[in-house]
């Protein structure tokens, strides 16, 4: 017998997630997140060219998932969204798992230094889920 396998998601916290579009509709805090993120990573690795060229499509994908997760059919579309819009990029671009969990930590702790971004705990709960599964998903 097959039981019933919803889960319970927050709504609220469902709701709150449609307030990190301004990461990416605020063409002034995307360049901005942009800037801080790539100034972190400048040097650290051999696909930053890839990353700083790739940002904003990477983020507008990450932060379009957390947008969307309020509707039903995109919470099952979930894993599919996280390997079309980020792991699949990355990958066509030879990231290792290490650039990943590098550009991930650096992409969620520049969203700190934004002044006018004022979702952090919202931000951080999301990224901290987000992260755990890409670097599950993501094989060298």
């Amino acid at each position: 017998m097959v039981e019933d396998m919803d889960v319970d998601l927050d709504k609220e916290f469902l709701q709150d997630l449609k307030d990190l579009k301004i990461l990416i509709t605020d063409k002034d805090m995307l360049d901005q997140h942009k800037s801080l993120v790539c100034t972190a990573l400048r040097g650290k690795t051999k696909v930053f060219n890839e990353m700083e060229t790739n940002f904003k499509n990477l983020s507008r994908g990450l932060v379009n998932i957390a947008a969307k997760l309020l509707n039903a059919k995109d919470v099952r579309d979930f894993f599919i969204d996280l390997v079309e819009k980020f792991i699949e990029p990355c990958r066509s671009d030879k990231w290792t798992a290490a650039d990943v969990k590098l550009f991930l930590t650096h992409y969620t702790n520049s969203a700190h230094i934004l002044d006018a971004f004022k979702h952090q705990a919202v931000w951080d709960r999301y990224m901290g889920v987000i992260k755990s599964c890409i670097l599950k998903m993501y094989h060298d």
